[in-house]
């Protein structure tokens, strides 16, 4: 068994390493970048050392060099962007630490989207119809002609919603292939492009939680519902996806199992799917990590997915059965991000002045900030996540709704108004929704004056609360009022409804 780790990612998820590990009694190093200094997660691990790197790749050598110092045999990169780097996965086993992750070869197979492609076809799952682009712009337009337009252009080696563009016709074509090359340079090194028909945004967007160990064996943990998504990022997920017919979840099992199998996975992974109206599926990629929608599945399942990574790499066969596993009412995540809504969601940075999480029944707070923290424009905008679960969907999102109207973060703003619309909106609240329900979501300019007025006033009866001494019991006892904190008794406000 791993003795102790070195966490090389960030935020939340190296929180939630923390938590498993201290339960597995490995202790924790973790290497952090110099602006998450205080950070919940660099003071929660046994061991801290800070990067100067600015890049991922930069920082690699830092990393090898932080474990070795840690003495640490094992290193994590969570879902941090070393998670799916295969030749970093290589260079660790290389230097003696174990790899908290999937093999080399596995990343590469799924990382690579048309490779994956091929192995998915390989294991009987239906693929969309696409092809490689070549350099010639005009060979392009021939090949997106054969498969009909509109296509949807891809960078091979792409991931977490960046480079990916969509074009309606050959001049869209040309100018998405340039911007997608760019992009795929600059982000993974690779400007490779392929295109692939789009099916429009009436489809469903599932994804399968698979598990594996070193042995050959592989498990599924049930489905994901994550057509909730903005600029391909996902917003909002849940387990299981609602008004699935079972028949297509059971096809989507059987795939996700086999491709896993035929790729040799052996680790926590995740096989995602486009589901069209006439009940259709399309395989779209394998991601060689754990997801940050993961606690939906643990929350039904009651597996802890992190602990299954941890005993796979360090060889333990996986003790799980198909057949025991079982599912149990519903969970909601819920992303909350450093970026503004009212502003077509505009990221957001500065300092948590004030934070205040939800309570009760049901709820868990993955979280990634606490006061006084800073939230970088450097790094990804996602600074907690609220999980709500339920005997079923409608009490899930009751609770899911209460903590909402509970949760409290200032010093920048948050999505959390985005949020509390999407619970209003009737095709949510049906599950019945596809990828165009962000699409709906607007704010006139007299409701965003009101809800900057609304931020403002809480950002500073904050500032005030945090400032002023707290009452004692006997001054409050004669004057009640003196207490200024209210949560669930508060009247609601306007940012409340919306």
């Amino acid at each position: 068994m791993i003795r102790k780790l070195l966490l090389c990612c960030r935020g939340e998820i190296a929180m939630r390493f923390v938590r498993t590990c201290r339960e597995l009694g490995i202790e924790t190093a973790v290497a952090y970048p110099v602006e998450d200094m205080g950070a919940p997660y660099v003071m929660a691990a046994n061991q801290r050392i800070p990067l100067q790197a600015h890049t991922p790749s930069e920082a690699i050598p830092e990393v090898i060099a932080a474990a070795r110092l840690a003495q640490a045999d094992a290193i994590a990169p969570g879902y941090g962007p070393l998670a799916e780097n295969a030749e970093f996965a290589e260079l660790c086993v290389a230097e003696g630490f174990v790899f908290v992750g999937p093999n080399a070869n596995a990343i590469r197979l799924s990382g690579d989207k048309l490779q994956a492609k091929t192995a998915a076809e390989q294991a009987g799952a239906p693929v969309i119809p696409g092809a490689m682009m070549p350099k010639d712009a005009q060979a392009c337009v021939s090949i997106a002609r054969r498969i009909g337009f509109p296509v949807i252009v891809k960078a091979v080696l792409g991931g977490g919603g960046r480079g990916i563009r969509v074009a309606h016709n050959e001049k869209e074509l040309v100018s998405a292939l340039q911007e997608v090359r760019r992009e795929a340079h600059s982000a993974f090194g690779s400007d490779q492009v392929y295109v692939e028909r789009f099916l429009g945004e009436q489809v469903r967007h599932i994804e399968v939680q698979v598990v594996a160990d070193q042995h050959g064996r592989v498990v599924h943990l049930g489905d994901r519902e994550c057509s909730v998504q903005r600029r391909r990022q996902k917003l909002v997920e849940e387990a299981p996806a609602p008004n699935l017919d079972d028949r297509i979840r059971q096809s989507l099992y059987l795939s996700a199992l086999n491709m896993a199998k035929a790729i040799g996975y052996d680790s926590a992974g995740t096989v995602e799917f486009l589901v069209d109206p006439t009940g259709g599926f399309y395989f779209i990629e394998m991601n060689a990590r754990i997801q940050v929608e993961h606690p939906v599945t643990e929350s039904i399942c009651g597996i802890d997915i992190v602990e299954q990574m941890i005993r796979s790499a360090s060889g333990q066969p996986m003790t799980l059965e198909q057949e025991s596993i079982h599912f149990a009412g519903h969970a909601i995540e819920f992303r909350i991000c450093a970026e503004d809504p009212l502003e077509n969601f505009f990221p957001a940075a500065g300092v948590v002045s004030s934070y205040i999480v939800p309570e009760g029944p049901g709820i868990r707070i993955d979280s990634g900030i606490a006061c006084g923290t800073v939230q970088s424009p450097r790094f990804d905008s996602l600074c907690a996540k609220i999980i709500a679960h339920g005997r079923d969907r409608s009490q899930a999102l009751f609770r899911a709704t209460e903590a909402l109207r509970e949760l409290r973060i200032t010093g920048f703003p948050t999505n959390v108004p985005f949020h509390r619309w999407l619970l209003r909106h009737p095709d949510f609240a049906r599950g019945a929704y596809n990828l165009r329900l962000v699409g709906e979501y607007s704010v006139t300019p007299a409701q965003k004056a009101a809800i900057r007025m609304e931020l403002a006033v809480i950002a500073a009866m904050s500032a005030f609360l945090a400032k002023r001494t707290e009452p004692s019991a006997e001054s409050v006892r004669q004057n009640p009022s003196a207490s200024l904190w209210r949560l669930r008794n508060e009247p609601r406000s306007y940012v409340d409804s919306i």
